[in-house]
């Protein structure tokens, strides 16, 4: 699942009175060990949420723990929060590290499970930079981590060829020049969602094209962009593309969905997309497209072409309420750390594991999770992901600030000028 892409929404009465799911004999009790609720990202109608319903289902057969799925989407997190006000949630959540939930440990809204990685075996069985991913400030860790991501760029190879670019872009001048070839082909060039989420993360991937990691990673906690000339560097390399036709049109209204749409009917040649949704492209395009890294300018601070790759897309946390059942929880993370059950959502789903696995549990019949997992991190190098260094405050404004980005005319000391702005109720 992506990060914040589902479709299906439930309100605050959902999570008490319309759960759907397992185990459908009424409401689990709060009080019953043997009963446990779980508010979930993943929708059943999705391929991850199929294997996840499966799994649990094959865990309440096994263990005898009846199991109530809860499904929410884009407000999970304020779904929860109102719950627990009330006292009322649920015993695990199964959602992604982002925003607002990044700092649910630190304000007792979950639970710290350092104690439990060690107790329950489960701490060598994780990935140690999805462990390191998930642990706070505070050197607290605040959930179990599941499922990671590659996020690199996809290229359509047959529109490419058609629109006369042999290779794929490995610098920004290719990609100017590869642009210039598509669009004078009727072919747009670069789909971007830019009034969301995932054109503010293609934004800052390009505008730390000039800083190392460490000085990226200030920017995304503090801002400064004006006062750093590697950042605002990247920030005219970002104009320059922009202006030289790179994205889509108008893709400072766009969303995530308009630039999948975009890439999945072929009228896009390419798109910055993650990992999640290789289970979702069609048949037709899915035979056309090759995944590289973001083209670099010369003079960068990488030397190969830039991808994000990180473990925050999916994970367990225990709510308060959870922790009073500790083995219905312990037995339920367990079940889904086996590396046959952490196994078949590589398989059956498409989804880039947090979970150690060995060779033959990684293997899946698609080829796009075959490249993520095993070609992409020898071809490309790690940008900085600034989604664990973000201001809950500062998230909104800087997507904001970046759709403005995206559109005509915004030179880059506007640009910065709106993204240090961002900042400021988040001091």
């Amino acid at each position: 699942m992506t990060r914040r892409t589902a479709i299906a929404l439930v309100g605050t009465l959902s999570l008490f009175a319309v759960a759907t799911g397992c185990g459908k004999g009424g409401d689990a009790s709060a009080d019953d060990p043997k009963q446990l609720t779980v508010l979930s990202q993943y929708l059943k109608a999705t391929p991850g949420g199929k294997v996840f319903y499966d799994e649990v289902d094959a865990f309440s057969k096994e263990s005898g723990i009846k199991v109530k799925i809860v499904e929410a989407g884009e407000d999970l997190d304020e779904s929860y929060e109102t719950s627990l006000a009330a006292g009322k949630e649920a015993d695990v959540v199964f959602v992604n590290l982002f925003d607002k939930t990044l700092a649910w440990t630190k304000n007792d809204a979950t639970v710290p499970v350092d104690q439990y990685l060690d107790d329950w075996g489960l701490r060598d069985k994780a990935e140690p930079q999805a462990l390191k991913e998930w642990t706070n400030p505070d050197g607290k860790a605040m959930g179990f981590p599941f499922a990671g991501f590659s996020w690199p760029v996809w290229y359509n190879t047959s529109l490419l060829k058609k629109a006369g670019v042999d290779d794929i872009p490995s610098t920004t001048d290719e990609l100017i020049a590869a642009a210039k070839k598509l669009r004078k082909a009727g072919i747009q060039p670069m789909a971007v969602g830019g009034n969301d989420w995932s054109g503010q993360k293609l934004f800052l991937q390009i505008s730390q094209s000039y800083v190392n990691k460490q000085a990226a990673q200030k920017l995304d906690a503090k801002g400064g962009y004006c006062a750093s000339a590697g950042a605002m560097k990247g920030i005219e390399l970002f104009t320059e593309l922009r202006d030289a036709g790179v994205f889509a049109d108008k893709a400072q209204g766009f969303t995530f969905d308009a630039m999948q749409n975009q890439y999945y009917t072929g009228k896009a040649a390419i798109m910055s997309q993650g990992s999640w949704a290789f289970s979702e492209v069609p048949d037709k395009v899915r035979g056309t497209t090759e995944l590289a890294g973001l083209p670099l300018p010369q003079g960068a601070a990488f030397d190969k072409p830039t991808v994000f790759t990180g473990y925050t897309s999916t994970g367990f946390w225990i709510s308060p309420n959870g922790d009073k059942k500790q083995d219905a929880v312990k037995q339920f993370v367990s079940h889904f750390y086996q590396p046959e059950v952490a196994g078949r959502f590589v398989a059956d789903a498409s989804i880039y594991p947090a979970v150690k696995l060995d060779a033959e549990h990684r293997k899946s019949d698609d080829p796009l999770l075959n490249s993520a997992i095993n070609d992409i991190p020898q071809a490309t190098t790690d940008a900085q992901l600034p989604d664990l260094h973000i201001p809950a405050a500062a998230n909104t404004p800087l997507i904001q600030a970046t759709s403005l980005a995206f559109g005509p005319g915004k030179d880059a000391k506007q640009i910065c000028g709106a993204l240090d702005q961002a900042y400021s109720g988040a001091q």
